[in-house]
């Protein structure tokens, strides 16, 4: 696939040429962003295009000045950090690169795979630079890069790097219905305004972090990890229609009340990953551990809203200890329930405050011996994005074309395997990848 760059430019808020630009204040970074590895996150979203050739020629237009209006209230992702405690320089902006794919249309390349949809090694190309690497350079990593690629047929690909450090999955999909919603022109309901400042206050930053403490964070992404991510082997795609969801949850459910779809498919890959891991190997059968990523905003007490900024995210584990009984989908999907209610209010309540730095740093100990000890393998469940097909619909005058989108988590490193679900474009759809 060759990509060639037309133009680039650095898109910055629009209220930065008015007399309100003395509003954007830097933006304090609460603890976890601060603990945060330096690393982007990827997502690629696919539309078709109507037959306008009009609509067609200002897409790049519409969505740079729509851009542009979006940062006004989300200005923290114009800017850059500084020493690790705040965000400032929003005059930076956000790097927009637009690009044409040469000799391909964009239904070939959402079916170039085998069992259909894209491969998902090529999509790389149409990202603003390779996503997963360390950025060593932090203050002039930008929040978010953008690139739109245009494919002979006149359909597209927006390419997103989002920087982990400021941009979890909430703030990611706050910051893209409001874009969606600038650029249409409409639905005004879309528009979500951000809070800025509650994270830091729940979640007190520090003058400086402990060097061992952030080395021990990249280490363990970048180097005792990365090591062994080598031999993980090639990415696989695999789709659920409505039928196979509602089998598995109901499988599920006669050990848990009410299964969620990703407790119910999570159980159900990694019963499938232990049955392939026994078969490779009969007489090493090393215990596992499934981490999920978990939303912190709507389990605080009070709770945060929806939309506040920054990094809120921590992780559910469920361990099997001993993987010689060959552990069934109904054990497993009671092992994820438990997990997922550990992180409750007590919970939360120790990792933030001011002893949040000291409760963090066990909890990395924790990760450190998972990771590297006594559990051989583990699993990273990440839900990548449910509802997130109809964000931006409408934005550029087409649809989007299923499969709507790569998305993962930085913790795609950490891990020997990583499974992603999304919502296909099927409104029942359920998609699996592992990277």
């Amino acid at each position: 696939m060759e990509v060639s760059v037309i133009s680039t430019e650095n898109i910055k808020p629009w209220s930065l040429a008015g007399s309100d630009r003395h509003e954007f204040k830097p933006f304090k970074l609460c603890l976890l962003d601060q603990l945060m590895v330096s690393i982007h996150s990827p997502l690629v979203l696919f539309y078709t295009m109507k037959d306008d050739h009009d609509k067609k020629s200002s897409v790049g237009t519409r969505l740079k000045a729509s851009l542009s209006k979006t940062l006004n209230p989300f200005y923290p992702v114009a800017g850059r950090v500084k020493d690790n405690l705040v965000i400032h320089d929003f005059e930076r902006g956000v790097p927009f690169t637009e690009t044409r794919v040469e000799g391909h249309r964009l239904s070939d390349v959402l079916a170039a795979s085998p069992r259909g949809g894209p491969r998902l090694e090529f999509l790389n190309n149409l990202l603003p630079f390779e996503p997963h690497c360390y950025q060593e350079d932090e203050a002039a990593s930008a929040q978010l890069s953008v690139q739109l690629n245009t494919f002979d047929c006149g359909g597209i690909a927006l390419g997103l790097n989002m920087y982990h450090k400021l941009m979890d999955g909430a703030t990611t999909s706050a910051f893209l219905h409001t874009w969606a919603a600038n650029c249409s022109g409409d639905n005004p309901r879309m528009k979500k305004q951000p809070e800025l400042r509650k994270a830091a206050q729940v979640f007190p930053p520090r003058d400086s972090i402990p060097t061992e403490v952030q080395s021990f964070s990249n280490r363990m992404f970048f180097e005792d990890v990365g090591r062994r991510r080598q031999r993980m082997g090639a990415a696989g795609r695999f789709v659920f229609d409505e039928k196979a969801v509602a089998a598995v949850r109901a499988k599920a459910g006669l050990s848990i009340t009410n299964p969620t779809r990703l407790e119910a498919l999570s159980s159900f890959v990694w019963e499938s990953a232990l049955k392939a891991a026994a078969a490779a190997d009969e007489e090493q059968r090393q215990p596992t551990c499934l981490m999920q990523g978990v939303n912190m905003r709507p389990l605080m007490s009070p709770r945060l809203s929806k939309h506040s900024l920054g990094n809120l995210v921590t992780t559910a584990m469920a361990c099997c200890a001993d993987n010689r009984d060959n552990k069934s989908m109904r054990e497993l999907v009671s092992l994820i329930r438990d997990g997922n209610l550990s992180v409750d209010e007590n919970y939360l309540n120790g990792i933030s405050g001011e002893q949040g730095l000291t409760a963090m740093v066990e909890g990395q100990k924790v990760l450190h011996e998972i990771m590297t000890g006594g559990f051989g393998r583990t699993i990273m469940s990440a839900q990548a994005g449910w509802g997130s097909v109809s964000i931006i619909s409408t934005s550029v005058g087409g649809r989007p074309s299923g499969p709507v989108c790569l998305e993962t988590l930085a913790e795609i490193i950490l891990v020997s395997t990583t499974v992603l679900f999304s919502r296909k474009w099927l409104p029942e759809g359920v998609e699996t990848r592992r990277p």
